[in-house]
């Protein structure tokens, strides 16, 4: 798959909860080092333009709070696919997280047309403002049971099902649902062979 785990799940929060994933059935988590924190960063284009200067100790609390959001994101799920909402305890610890970040307000006018960006003070403010504003915008957007857990059995990632049939069954057809369709043919053709 050329596609990293951590992209394939249509919203940046969703991305952040796949940053646990399974490759060959060991699992993997992408915030374990800062390298591997600032590709994920990067790919969910996370660090402003010009691009933040990240010191070791910035990243590190990076690492950590990701850690702890992803945490939360993960509660989320759950409550998700238990009952079709947000848990009211859910939504109180989601609620501090947001009010706990340090936001700026920057008017801008281009064009004539006049724009209201919200963005963190901090680099780290900034970069949980974008992941708790992505949970905002897709449970406004899309209903509980568009969020979905891959249907592969070895697999763990998560995904906005944007389909206009609202079946969509795998984070990505290349991977998961092409492993699917093979496991099926051989299963098929194993037993075909097994009734002779």
């Amino acid at each position: 798959m050329d596609t990293p785990p951590y992209l394939l799940g249509g919203s940046t929060w969703l991305n952040l909860v796949n940053t646990l994933y399974l490759q060959n059935k060991e699992k993997h988590d992408a915030l374990t080092d800062s390298a591997s924190t600032l590709q994920w960063l990067h790919a969910n284009q996370l660090i402003r333009e010009p691009y933040d200067v990240l010191g070791a100790e910035t990243l590190l609390e990076v690492r950590v709070e990701l850690a702890s959001l992803r945490d939360l994101c993960k509660e989320i799920l759950i409550d998700l696919d238990m009952g079709n909402e947000l848990a009211a305890e859910t939504f109180i610890k989601l609620k501090a997280r947001a009010q706990s970040l340090s936001i700026q307000i920057h008017a801008t006018v281009s064009e004539g047309k006049f724009t209201l960006n919200y963005e963190g003070k901090s680099a780290v403010d900034h970069m949980l403002y974008m992941i708790i504003r992505s949970i905002f915008d897709t449970l406004d957007t899309y209903t509980p049971d568009r969020i979905r857990k891959c249907e592969h059995e070895d697999c763990i990632l998560h995904f906005v099902d944007t389909s206009k049939s609202g079946k969509r069954r795998w984070c990505s057809m290349e991977a998961c649902g092409n492993r699917h369709k093979a496991a099926e043919f051989y299963a098929k053709k194993k037993l075909k062979k097994s009734m002779l």
